[in-house]
């Protein structure tokens, strides 16, 4: 009798022991488009895009409302997820065409050196360069040798699916994995003819398009939108096949999938404002699901403030690893792992992002921080130069050049700007404050005024860009080189 105790005792034990295991090291699969907001996926009810992919992973996990790219930027706002940090604590990472520096932790090789099977497919980080003191290789083994066998105008030829399915055939027996699954979908160029295959293969004609208000309703906006909605299908259906063949090969269950973008939608209204590199909405609101059968709860909506730099934490507490000091973000464990829906974490009731730089030649600035809540929308710009193209410093690159305020209950798509409306000054004033108070808090240079490091790096990438980005991979990070202009 105490024989057969001891054995169940042992058994009871060896199986919770196989449980922790599979919980403290689960799969992990990264699916990240480029260049789409929130608000294309039917799931947010905004659009009727077909997207079953992305829905069935809101439905049987978690559909975010509140998701956020640190920056409207790709390169930054994909070195935010790797290294857990708010863009403007990347030094030269915080610039797209620079480059994240060796001293910012990557969570992917923290993965690597716990065991796991790491590697990508697609668009991992960038673009940028790789040069000394940089990271040069952030994501692991690229898997891009599969190609579609007859690929579309202006869609990428890597078969996404394939290249999965070859990285799962190249890992070890029961070794856990991360993926990078970088989709280049949807972004520009879009071939003219996507709109005539988004209603052949998908059902949605023209007149089904939905249209920000900020556009004007005719045929060519509504050609332009259905060629970029063509490309998320598209992406779509990579998704689908890669949650398929996790079922086929039994994976599924134990592992996390997170569906996002890395920034805001490619559509601009006639000012070029809004949509991709803008502070708004349409900019750095982004898509975000994750499902994990093993043990997230299904069908919940939360509207908790989250960042892409709270990936990082994330990802690295799923494996039972500890998140480094440098990480700033905060991992959504508790959030995944709740059962509720709505508001999880009360903290999380605002969210701060921002931009630096993204392509434009002094004194043109996008340089930018906004800062919102569930009701409020608050954006400052800077500049960097002035008319003259003479460079600005001290507190004229810390006092914002221009202020912007927007009710969201009744404008929430940020088209009147309320900043001198008397009835809102003690509410633009809270959200100045914590703009304030959060970007002292986490080093912000626009906020501390340590912003040669800025200052520098923009020279760099401006550089880079007048003489070409595949003539400047190897230009080096000088910092005397870049004391005038």
């Amino acid at each position: 009798m105490k024989l057969a105790c001891y054995l169940m005792v042992f058994f009871s034990l060896a199986v919770a022991g196989l449980q922790s295991q599979e919980i403290s090291q689960p799969n992990i699969l990264l699916f990240i488009t480029d260049d789409e907001a929130w608000m294309e996926r039917s799931a947010y009810g905004w659009s009727k895009l077909p997207t079953p992919a992305f829905d069935r992973v809101a439905e049987q996990g978690v559909l975010f409302t509140n998701g956020f790219a640190s920056a409207p930027s790709c390169g930054p706002s994909r070195a935010s997820v790797l290294t857990g940090r708010n863009f403007w604590e990347l030094k030269q990472g915080a610039f797209i065409q620079g480059f994240v520096p060796r001293e910012f932790p990557i969570f992917v090789h923290l993965l690597a050196e716990r065991g796991y099977h790491v590697g990508r497919t697609g668009k991992g980080w960038g673009p940028g360069v790789f040069i000394d003191g940089s990271h040069d290789n952030l994501i692991g083994t690229a898997y891009n040798e599969i190609k579609v066998a007859d690929p579309l105008p202006a869609i990428d030829p890597i078969d996404y699916t394939a290249n999965f399915k070859k990285f799962l055939q190249d890992r070890k027996p029961e070794q856990p994995f991360f993926f990078w699954a970088g989709i280049t979908e949807p972004h520009d160029p879009f071939d003219s003819e996507n709109y005539l295959r988004l209603e052949k293969e998908f059902g949605l004609s023209l007149d089904q398009v939905p249209l920000h208000p900020f556009l004007e309703d005719s045929r060519d906006n509504r050609i332009n939108r259905a060629n970029i909605l063509y490309e998320i299908c598209y992406a779509d259906l990579h998704l689908e096949r890669m949650l398929a063949h996790l079922e086929a090969v039994g994976e599924l269950d134990n592992t996390l999938i997170v569906v996002t973008a890395d920034n805001g939608t490619n559509v601009f209204d006639a000012n070029g404002l809004h949509g991709k590199a803008s502070p708004y909405d349409s900019g750095v609101h982004i898509p975000l699901a994750a499902m994990w059968p093993a043990r997230v709860a299904a069908g919940r909506t939360v509207t908790d403030f989250v960042n892409f730099r709270d990936l990082a934490p994330t990802f690295l507490e799923l494996a039972g690893i500890a998140p480094p000091a440098s990480m700033t973000g905060k991992s959504l464990l508790p959030i995944l792992l709740s059962k509720n829906s709505g508001r999880i974490d009360a903290g999380r009731s605002w969210m701060m992002t921002g931009l630096e730089w993204h392509g434009e030649f002094d004194p043109e600035s996008r340089s930018t921080r906004s800062i919102r809540n569930d009701r409020y929308s608050y954006i400052v710009r800077y500049r960097n130069v002035d008319n003259s193209g003479s460079p600005l410093s001290g507190r004229e690159l810390m006092d914002p050049h221009a202020k912007e305020f927007y009710d969201l209950t009744d404008d929430p798509w940020e088209q009147k700007n309320l900043i001198d409306d008397p009835r809102y000054d003690s509410d633009i004033k809270e959200l100045a404050e914590q703009m304030r108070s959060y970007g002292e808090a986490t080093q912000d240079p626009r906020f501390t005024g340590e912003l040669d490091i800025f200052i520098q790096t923009r020279r760099y990438v401006q550089m880079r860009k007048k003489m070409g980005y595949e003539n400047t991979l190897k230009l080096p990070f000088d910092k005397a080189a870049f004391q005038s202009r």
